[in-house]
């Protein structure tokens, strides 16, 4: 396997770990795993989480190959950290009601959508700003 591929699961698993407990030291008593494992993890020190995939697999309701490589219709390899978080997060609301799931989707749609919205209303008025600061 390569460096790259468990590397990307390390991140992956790690993501999915902050998304899914409290602290790394609950998860390890979750799975009954030595104080330290995912320290070590985190550091680089072992990959022994590579040999726990079928139970790692099971434990976040994922399968093994979206823990390797997460596929998402071709553009997984360009999803940030901070993008692979944001999804975990949502993958973990399966365990919602369905009106649930689908109100927080609506709200973070909505969210998003006005951030971006603010921004580039803020955009257009420094440009006009700029341009009345040019014409006098």
């Amino acid at each position: 396997m390569s460096n790259q591929t468990t590397e990307s699961t390390r991140v992956m698993l790690l993501s999915l770990i902050e998304a899914e407990y409290e602290s790394d030291a609950a998860f390890e008593r979750a799975l009954g795993l030595p104080e330290k494992t995912v320290n070590n993890w985190r550091r680089g020190r072992s990959a022994s989480f590579m040999k726990m995939l079928p139970l790692l697999s099971e434990r976040f309701r994922v399968q093994v190959g979206a823990l390797m490589d997460m596929p998402l219709r071709g553009e997984a390899a360009e999803l940030s950290e901070e993008e692979l978080h944001l999804l975990h997060l949502y993958r973990r609301s399966r365990t919602l009601p369905a009106q649930m799931r689908k109100a927080l989707a609506e709200t973070v749609e909505a969210t998003i959508r006005l951030y971006i919205q603010s921004a580039e209303t803020l955009a257009q008025e420094k440009k006009r700003s700029a341009r009345k600061t040019k014409e006098k």
